[in-house]
Order: C-alpha cells, then structure tokens, then sequence
C-alpha cells in the first residue's frame, strides 16, 4: 500500500488517469483486506480471554506483536512513509491492537477479588499481602510489560513510544505492589513497627522522642525487635527471596529475557531493603537519639544480594 501510495503521490500531477483509477482501485481492495486481517487478529487476541489455559508466562499475543510492529516499520520508512495515508491507518491499527492486547492481558491476569486485595497488599502483614493468587497476578502483568518493553522496537513512532510508556506504567505499579507482598515475608515485623512509628511522626505534635514512652514503642521493645535481625538472619531472609524471585520470574520460555527480568527484581529488592535500613535508622536518630544499634549493615544487604 505505501509503494501504491508513492506511485500515486508522483503521478498527481499527470495525465495518467487511467493508471490513477487502476491503481486507486487496486489500494482500496488492498485497504479493505488490511482491514479485514486487522479484525481476524483483534478477534484472536479477545478470544484468548476464554481460551488460554496456561495463566503464566509471556501470553502468545505479546510474543507476537513485536514481529509484527517490526515487520510493518520496515516497510515505512520514517520520515517518509509519514505524510502518507497508510501511516495514519497504521497508527490507528496499533491503536486498537495494543488496547486489546492490554485489556485482554489483564483479564487473563485477574480474577474478580485479586485487584481489590492486590490493592491492599502493600499495607498488610500476611493474608492479603502474601495471597498466591494476588502475586500470580502481578507476576504476570509484570513478565509481560517487561517483554512488551524490551522486544517492541518504536522507531520514533509517537503510537509505539506511548504504549511503551503505557507498559513502563503498568509494570512500575505492579512491581511495586509485587515487592511490597515479597519483602513483607522476611522484614515483616521490622516494616510493622517502622510504618508505626512513621505514622505517629507524621502526626503528633510532640518531640519525636515522646514516641519512645509509650510500651509498644518503648527503647526495650525496640532493641529487642533490632536483634532479631541481625546480619545473619537478614541474609538468610535475602536468599529465601531470591530463590522465590527465581521461581516466580526465571521459568520464561525466552532465557535471556527471564534472567535480565530476575535481575530487575532482584535490584528492586535490593533497594527496598537499603530503604527499610535507612527507615529504620532515621527512626534511631529521631525518636531514640541514636541509642540503638542497627544489627545489619548495608553491605550485609548488597553481598547477600550480590552472592
């Protein structure tokens, strides 16, 4: 179409009229066959909704759809192919194929309750939080934003680069939700205490080291609570996460992929555990006056994730 499109485009100017109606005919029938394709695959990528078995992975539609955009950009060369109709008709295409495959992808992820408890897991301890079918649903959102991110080439191509930005969203709000579920199971007791204790900095009116004299934030219930998680135990807590990280992200059928995702992760839980140390210590200086020890280091954290 974009060679007929070209082919028209010079011969405006002439007397060619017959050869202008042949082949203005010839792309209107290619128009409608494009069009009816586009359906066909729209039609493939909804019905997997009730098809699909396998609820895990990376869904055939997002494994296909890279070779596709791939295919047609070669074919429309940037800036030419721009000023063309077949352009526009491309983007409107990507449009509607990219809305189907995210709709479709997260009703394959959900079941019914899973949002609503997915919604609440950052904030509660076990239950919700750490509810299987809450993580397969992240898990699954997160494997396929991340193959969407790293396979779909955009070209400078406005559509593409905004639902890769889309995908960049999506896979941010549920890393961070996945995270917030995973890093509870080891620093479980230490996150309840420190998110207390932020809490009631952020609304009492009173020094910060008033927070101290009450019993369940006592200096004694607080070092207690510090040497329960001491560099040994947290280290330990680290390698369990890993290999929960490696079961959940490192079965892909794409092994470059899976690994370069499970060292994502793997980074991100990284960071989560430096930012509950450096939590935890303002929590020392502010309500305890610095007279409490941490028992593990940062560099306990970046070893155990490093070994």
């Amino acid at each position: 179409m974009f060679a007929i499109e070209t082919k028209l485009s010079e011969l405006e100017d002439t007397n060619q009229e017959f050869l202008i109606q042949t082949l203005t005919k010839v792309h209107s029938r290619l128009v409608t066959r494009f069009d009816r394709f586009i359906e066909e695959q729209i039609r493939g990528i909804e019905d997997t909704k009730v098809k699909i078995k396998k609820r895990k992975g990376v869904i055939a539609f997002m494994k296909t759809f890279p070779y596709f955009s791939a295919s047609i950009e070669v074919m429309l060369p940037i800036p030419r192919a721009d000023t063309f109709e077949i352009r526009q008709m491309v983007n409107d295409i990507y449009i509607k194929i990219n809305r189907a495959m995210f709709e479709s992808l997260k009703f394959i992820a959900k079941e019914s309750p899973v949002v609503m408890a997915g919604q609440k897991g950052q904030g509660q301890t076990g239950g919700d939080a750490e509810d299987k079918e809450v993580l397969n649903y992240h898990i699954l959102l997160i494997e396929n934003m991340n193959h969407y991110i790293e396979e779909v080439e955009v070209r400078n191509n406005s559509v593409l680069i905004e639902w890769r930005d889309t995908a960049i969203q999506e896979m941010t709000e549920h890393m961070d939700l996945y995270l917030g579920a995973v890093i509870r199971r080891p620093l479980g007791k230490l996150l309840d205490f420190v998110e207390s204790t932020e809490s009631l900095l952020a609304n009492t009116s009173s020094a910060p080291t008033s927070i101290a004299t009450r019993a369940s934030h006592s200096r004694l219930t607080f070092k207690k609570l510090l040497s329960t998680f001491d560099s040994k135990e947290v280290r330990r807590g680290i390698e369990t996460l890993k290999k929960r990280v490696e079961k959940h992200f490192g079965d892909a059928d794409d092994p470059g992929l899976s690994r370069n995702l499970v060292q994502k992760v793997l980074k991100e839980c990284e960071d989560r555990y430096l930012g509950v140390h450096d939590r935890t210590a303002r929590i020392v200086q502010e309500v305890y006056e610095g007279g409490l020890e941490i028992e593990f280091r940062k560099d306990d954290v970046s070893s155990a994730f490093r070994r």
